[in-house]
């Protein structure tokens, strides 16, 4: 397949669209990659200090190696809590969401890899490739119930619980998308619902979280399906040779629709997230993946 390039989402266009000098870039740069220490430190004091059962201990002791890894950029996790630090709301709670969100992540990872029989991750040895598949899935489910522990210890507990659980449900029917409806019926329709609910399940919660008992919730919840989508169009740049064809973008629509869909919806992304006033997060966001080989010139 020929390699695509769409040019409009370069580093100095997205400077000019939202008014950003250097020192704003850098300074939101530095923080993120404060917040990113934060929570490598607090994933690192859990996975050393949680009373897991020991009938599982050697499981977890794996899994702690692919958590832990340097690969894991922990977008997810840090979104929540930049927000919370840029518009100087309930920051501990924000924290609480992010680590509950790279949680949540982290096991929708193990029973990814299950289903497409992945071998590693992040450098690692994936749990299904060290152990039996089906005590990879149960390390996933019993991390998952640490997932709902964090959001019980979170101000809003009721509303977070109900978030995430709808978040899980969105995930897995966008993985049934995947595995059962694509591949009879591949459209750009059915692609985009299987993206909004698998990757933009988790994404709605990264920027939804922060905002949980505020009046901008709604377009919070827009902006992160926004931000998922373009995110999942440029993983499957990065897989567009490995992936099913039925499953990326770049095998189901031709390069001229792919250069217009990314452009009216990172022009939403912008204006959006403009409107609930993260638009330096989303900045710093984009610039912090390019930096780490995402949301590059393609």
């Amino acid at each position: 397949m020929a390699s695509y390039r769409i040019n409009h989402l370069d580093l100095s266009d997205t400077h000019q669209y939202l008014n950003l000098d250097n020192k704003q870039s850098n300074d939101i740069l530095k923080k993120i990659e404060v917040i990113k220490g934060t929570i490598n430190r607090s994933l690192t004091n859990f996975a050393d200090n949680y009373q897991y059962h020991s009938a599982c201990k050697v499981f977890m002791a794996e899994a702690r190696s692919i958590m832990l890894s340097n690969d894991a950029k922990r977008v997810r996790g840090i979104i929540p809590i930049l927000i919370g630090e840029t518009l100087k709301l309930d920051v501990e709670d924000c924290m609480l969401h992010g680590l509950a969100i790279e949680l949540l992540h982290f096991t929708s990872l193990i029973h990814d890899d299950v289903i497409d029989n992945h071998s590693y991750r992040r450098g690692h040895p994936t749990l299904n490739n060290t152990f039996a598949k089906n005590h990879a899935v149960l390390i996933g489910d019993y991390l998952m119930c640490e997932v709902i522990n964090y959001g019980l210890t979170s101000t809003h507990s009721t509303k977070t619980i109900n978030l995430m659980v709808k978040a899980v449900q969105n995930l897995v029917a966008g993985l049934i998308m995947e595995q059962n409806v694509l591949p009879l019926e591949t459209s750009f329709d059915n692609y985009s619902e299987m993206v909004n609910l698998k990757t933009g399940s988790l994404f709605s919660l990264s920027f939804g979280l922060p905002f949980i008992a505020d009046d901008r919730f709604s377009k919070a919840v827009s902006c992160g399906q926004l931000f998922g989508f373009l995110y999942q169009i440029y993983d499957d740049y990065l897989d567009r040779y490995q992936d099913r064809s039925y499953e990326n973008i770049f095998q189901i629509i031709p390069k001229a629709e792919i250069v217009k869909i990314w452009h009216e919806n990172y022009v939403k992304l912008i204006n959006t997230s403009r409107e609930i006033g993260v638009e330096t997060v989303v900045l710093g966001m984009v610039q912090y993946l390019q930096a780490n080989g995402y949301f590059l010139d393609i």
